[in-house]
């Protein structure tokens, strides 16, 4: 099989495109053939080494195929068009909450930049029928994240006000949807014209150009008020502003730092406002139910930015480092 993995940490150039057996699955695993899988955030910090893994390592936390195999004793019952879903969560029920002591695919274990892969049964789920391929090669680690966020963590409830720091990328694209779903009013933020353009047609009721004091904007639009939540997946570079745009009581959710997680803040301002600030790592699998739920509504779909040949897998990597991208940029296994 073709396979894309990394031998030692560094820039795109450590992508190595090569030849490798077929993988063979172990009991409770299935060998699944990849059609499609999702560049996420996730795979370049692994490749620069922000995140530890045993090298050499086939990168690729999600993704869609169809089962080919399945290791000694396993079955599966259902379909046999599956989606590759990240997390592999610990057996020892004893670990609260479960998806922080969860594993990851192309981390924990090789994953999906490969035309075939092996991952445990608890990963996959029966492709829907009414989700296109493509859209759901990408969905999962995004949108659940984004639900655990918005949903499970921060509450938000019909009527309120949200900010979402990063809205042009998988995360924010499908919060924009999820907190529609939930009755909440969606502000957006963007240096570019055309993504400011974009936002609103997925659904942010009003989008700001981050390249003024768009936080004073936020401010007059609520009346002075501010927004009940704000949804973070920036970090560093975003942080002063989202804290300044918080309401007293308001509630801030963080799952990413990709503009740098070293970040001064003034304790007093957090207390003397009341605000809560929500570490968010991950989902359950209850919440990756309620994501494919929405999208089988129609309520939820990952925007779909490019896809790119498996042996372009670096090209697909400096295109991420540069935000050039809008939603999910996707590998096919196709020749």
């Amino acid at each position: 099989m073709k396979a894309v993995r990394i031998k030692s940490t560094g820039g795109p150039e450590t992508l190595s495109f090569e030849s490798l057996p077929d993988p063979k699955p172990d009991r409770g695993e299935a060998l699944v053939r990849i059609e499609y899988c999702a560049v996420n955030h996730l795979d370049i910090w692994v490749r620069l080494g922000n995140v530890p893994v045993a090298l050499p390592r086939i990168l690729g936390s999600e993704g869609v195929g169809v089962i080919e195999d399945l290791g000694p004793d396993t079955t599966w019952e259902q379909d046999h068009s599956v989606i590759v879903t990240p997390w592999i969560y610990p057996n020892d029920q004893l670990h609260q909450p479960a998806n922080a002591y969860a594993g990851v695919v192309g981390v924990a274990r090789d994953g999906c930049y490969a035309q075939k892969t092996c991952v445990p049964l608890s990963c996959l789920r029966p492709m829907p029928k009414a989700l296109d391929p493509q859209k759901a090669a990408g969905l999962t680690l995004t949108a659940a994240t984004a639900y655990h966020m918005a949903i499970t963590l921060s509450g938000i409830r019909p009527g309120e006000r949200v900010f979402i720091a990063g809205a042009t990328g998988g995360v924010g694209l499908t919060a924009i949807q999820i907190c529609r779903a939930a009755g909440a009013t969606v502000y957006a933020a963007s240096r570019s014209p055309e993504k400011r353009r974009r936002l609103k047609e997925w659904g942010a009721d009003e989008v700001f150009d981050t390249s003024g004091d768009f936080d004073k904007k936020i401010r007059e639009a609520t009346g002075g008020l501010g927004v009940e939540v704000v949804l973070e997946t920036v970090g560093k570079a975003t942080w002063d502003k989202s804290l300044a745009i918080l309401k007293p009581g308001g509630r801030l959710a963080f799952c990413g730092s990709t503009s740098g997680s070293d970040y001064t803040i003034n304790l007093q301002r957090v207390y003397r406002n009341e605000l809560a600030l929500l570490g968010s790592y991950g989902a359950t699998p209850v919440e990756i139910d309620a994501v494919f739920r929405l999208a089988e509504k129609g309520l939820l779909e990952s925007a779909v930015d490019s896809i790119f040949p498996l042996e372009q897998a670096a090209e697909a990597h400096r295109k991420m480092e540069k935000a050039e991208h809008f939603g999910k940029i996707l590998l096919s296994m196709k020749d």
